[in-house]
């Protein structure tokens, strides 16, 4: 602690304090993404979804697909991991290409992949345009009438009405924890349409 204090009294920047710990150090990059994590979730819960998840592909003549994206700057990725790595366990195709991606890239993707549903997790605040820049970029393509897209991410409950009479088709908060229940309300949300 003493000679990062001697470097503030000497105004050295914090990129240049950064830099020399690196060259000592090393840099830890912690592991992201979803290939080789599992979950835990196991039961009749689980099982009875698979049930309704594998009859949805059999009308649909595919597995559900999901593209779960991080639109904007927000560097959270856990939640949006958590939801990729679940919906997989319980039985849909999962696209997920990792954070800062913009809302016209989460769209490409959900396009060209042929999704059934975008997830959009948003922690900056900034729900409600990215959205409807997400919103926009379907009916551009003439694909929002097939594929949904649902918002998770710490939203007020005002803001959440506003997103669903956008089109959002469900909202997630933090209140929405129990990752079976999320997993449930996405197919509810694919066996409406």
């Amino acid at each position: 602690m003493e000679p990062s204090i001697e470097c503030a009294l000497a105004r050295v920047t914090t990129g240049e304090w950064a830099g020399a710990l690196r060259e000592v150090f090393g840099e830890y990059r912690p592991a992201t993404g979803i290939e080789g994590q599992t979950l835990g979730l196991t039961g009749d819960r689980v099982e009875v979804l698979r049930e309704r998840i594998n009859a949805l592909a059999e009308k649909q003549g595919h597995r559900p697909r999901i593209v779960v994206g991080k639109p904007g700057l927000d560097g959270h990725s856990n939640g949006a991991e958590v939801i990729a790595v679940s919906a997989r366990h319980v039985g849909f195709d999962v696209i997920y290409s990792g954070i800062r991606l913009s809302p016209d890239e989460i769209v490409q993707s959900a396009v060209e992949e042929g999704a059934d549903v975008i997830g959009a997790s948003v922690l900056s605040g900034s729900h409600i345009d990215l959205a409807k820049q997400i919103l926009d970029g379907l009916r551009e393509q003439d694909a929002d009438e097939d594929i949904a897209v649902v918002v998770g991410g710490i939203i007020p409950p005002a803001d959440a009405r506003e997103l669903e009479s956008m089109g959002i088709r469900k909202v997630f908060t933090p209140a929405d924890y129990d990752l079976m229940d999320v997993m449930e309300s996405m197919v509810d949300v694919l066996e409406a349409r």
